[in-house]
């Protein structure tokens, strides 16, 4: 059935292969961006983190993902203006998933307590067991969290006390919570929920 609106060529869009490398290379340029951000930041004593700092590199990174699409001639209006809005809109949803996957590595990176243990083996060849739960404590992990808290704004300390900062997180949990309630998951962690196994662990 003969389509009734115009549809664009392949051919009408000579810079689609240089866009399909461009955003093929982009995890490429997040990268460079995030590892240049992490030690700048540092340098300047802003005492970023791994999240932070990635969050700002990948804002950072589609300015020139950007610019090097305009060289491109993706964004030329002087063709036709509703290709070049379609161009950018593909380009940043494209490079907004991929942005999500590559905070995704980071987080795994830095709070997957499997991959730490593995990794640390890895390089020590034998690690002390006393060694590894003093390093693993729950104070330190907690103080871990905490600080990394701190530096995106979820949380802040006053006066030895920790209040809720920025609330972003929190309606994405709220979110979370909706969609396990959809499903029938439970929306506290089982040990939370039962009181007899709460008494328990505050009783060893």
């Amino acid at each position: 059935m003969p389509l009734d609106y115009p549809t664009e060529k392949v051919a009408d869009m000579p810079w689609l292969g240089a866009l399909l490398l461009l955003l093929i290379a982009s995890p490429l340029i997040m990268f460079v961006a995030h590892a240049i951000a992490f030690r700048t930041l540092n340098r300047v004593g802003v005492g970023a983190t791994a999240h932070s700092s990635a969050f700002i590199a990948l804002l950072v990174a589609f300015l020139p993902v950007c610019g090097m699409a305009w060289r491109f001639g993706v964004f030329d209006t002087s063709q036709d203006v509703t290709t070049s809005l379609c161009a950018f809109a593909y380009l940043a949803v494209v490079y907004g998933a991929l942005a999500v996957l590559y905070l995704d590595v980071v987080n795994i990176a830095e709070t997957s307590l499997h991959m730490h243990l593995l990794l640390e083996l890895a390089w020590n060849r034998a690690t002390p067991i006393a060694e590894l739960l003093e390093r693993y404590s729950a104070d330190r992990m907690i103080a871990a969290r905490l600080e990394r808290l701190t530096s995106l704004g979820q949380v802040r300390v006053a006066g030895g006390r920790c209040y809720v900062g920025n609330r972003s997180t929190l309606y994405l949990a709220g979110a979370v919570d909706a969609w396990r309630i959809v499903l029938g998951l439970p929306t506290t962690p089982p040990d939370a929920a039962d009181p007899a196994v709460a008494v328990g662990h505050s009783g060893q």
